[in-house]
Order: C-alpha cells, then structure tokens, then sequence
C-alpha cells in the first residue's frame, strides 16, 4: 500500500521563470516543491492569468513552514491596508525644503496624485475638450515614510 502526497498551493506566479526562482530557494531550505501549469504558460503565455498562473506548490506538512521561509526570504510581503495621513506643516522663512520635518532625513520626494478632477478631465479630453490637469501634492519622507504637505504661516 502506497502513502499519497498532498500537495498544497504556496504561492501562483504569472510566468515560470517567476516560479523557478522560488521553488529554487525552497528546495535550498529542504522543502520538496512540484510547479503546476509551467508548461502550459510556456506554450502560450497569454493563457496565464485564464489558468491561475504557474502554481509552486509543496507538502501539506511543509506549508506553514514554506510560509515562513518566504517570509524570511522577501518572498512574501505582508501588507495591511495602512492609511496614509498627510500632516500639514506650517513653515515660516528659512524652512528647509530639502529635509524631513520630522526626522530630518534628505530621503524625500514630492509626490503627485491625481484628483478626481483629473479623472474628469482625461474623460472629457476623450471628447475632445481641453481643461487643465490638477494633482494633490504632498512630500513623502522614505526614511520615517510619513507625509505632509507645506503651508506657508500667515
């Protein structure tokens, strides 16, 4: 009598060589891996998303642990949906626009949204009416990630 393996879903890439990566960094760590519909995205790669993408999948046994090693890895990133609050700064003269505020970090860029006035006009731009576009601007500090908009003091 033969034991059947289970295998279970890891993680789904959209091409192989994605899944080659991975798979080549579990198996480092001593965990068994099979690939699922590698084949089938390489004949024809616009299949990928239709089938699922290429799946990495391992040993039930070895799921919590696979999960773990490509979190260690940077495999797999958690991510909550983090409200971003942008702080307004009042600055007087002499401001450094070239700093964080907060942790004084030179890491900083501006950073442009677009409003939804923006997304009005691309929609009447397709009929052939012209208007300014505008964008929400704010600075992002990369060292503390907290972002703020600059208000000159009356």
């Amino acid at each position: 009598m033969t034991e059947e393996m289970t295998y279970q879903t890891i993680q789904t890439f959209i091409y192989p060589h994605e899944a080659h990566v991975v798979k080549t960094y579990l198996e480092s760590e001593g965990i068994e891996t099979e690939l699922r519909d590698e084949k089938t995205v390489d004949v024809n790669p616009f299949y990928s998303n239709a089938i699922g993408g290429v799946k990495l999948l391992v040993k039930e046994e070895d799921y919590k642990r696979g999960i773990e090693v490509l979190k260690n890895g940077g495999y797999i990133k958690e991510t909550g949906a983090k409200e971003v609050k942008i702080e307004l700064v009042y600055v007087g003269d002499g401001f450094d626009k070239h700093s964080c505020p907060f942790c004084k970090s030179e890491n900083i860029s501006l950073k442009k949204v677009p409003s939804i006035w923006t997304v009005m006009v691309i929609f009447v731009f397709l009929f052939n009416v012209v208007f300014p576009v505008f964008f929400k601007k704010s600075i992002k500090c990369y060292d503390c990630s907290r972002e703020w908009r600059i208000k000159k003091k009356k």
